[in-house]
């Protein structure tokens, strides 16, 4: 099965995200993310690309990596957090964290043994939702039907808060405008899969 240009567009949007998540970005993805402005196009996701890569043209790997650090890293609790069950209870490893268990061992998905993050960690659902994208062993409409559902779960109840989060921080400058592509994303996602409610 050939991935459609627009699913192929949607799976790498989920990815550059999951990876700005993941951890600082190093000197190569910056370049990389600098060096694909591409063309202008209205809309509010691609103004929010161009965005990112001009902001990626203007950062330093050092600087993102302490940017990272003073947002998301802390002995205690970090001054932006990224698991979902801390947006929705209060409190880490929370009902929310045991649901998404559940949904993605029906998914046949599992964290890896190498992993310690909880799987409530917001790059890894952003990792999910690229996989059930291009994911070629179902059906066109089982697919989205299963993005929908998982995005209307995990993703939509808390991701606001979180880019919220990073708008408020006065420490975040690439990862204000992170926050700005993952709201522009989420909000085309939830026409497409609204679009397509098969």
């Amino acid at each position: 099965m050939s991935l459609a240009p627009e699913d192929r567009a949607r799976a790498d949007y989920y990815a550059v995200l999951a990876r700005l998540f993941q951890g600082p970005p190093d000197a190569a993805f910056l370049a990389a993310l600098a060096a694909s402005r591409g063309g202008t196009s209205d809309g509010d996701l691609p103004r929010a690309w161009q965005a990112l890569t001009h902001a990626a043209a203007a950062a330093t790997e050092r600087g993102a990596d302490e940017e990272f650090s003073a947002l998301f890293v802390a002995v205690g609790r970090p001054q932006v957090v990224l698991y979902a069950s801390c947006y929705l209870t209060g409190f880490m490893m929370e009902q929310p964290l045991a649901a998404l268990r559940d949904d993605l061992a029906a998914l046949g998905l599992a964290r890896h043994d190498d992993v310690r993050e909880p799987e409530d960690h917001f790059a890894a659902l952003l990792e999910v939702m690229r996989h059930l994208i291009i994911d070629d062993s179902r059906s066109e409409d089982e697919r989205i039907a299963l993005q929908r559902e998982f995005f209307n779960s995990h993703i939509v109840p808390w991701s606001e808060k979180l880019c919220d989060a990073l708008d408020s921080s006065a420490d975040a400058v690439l990862y204000r405008v992170v926050a700005g592509l993952t709201r522009a994303l989420i909000n085309v996602e939830k026409q497409f899969l609204q679009v397509h409610n098969r």
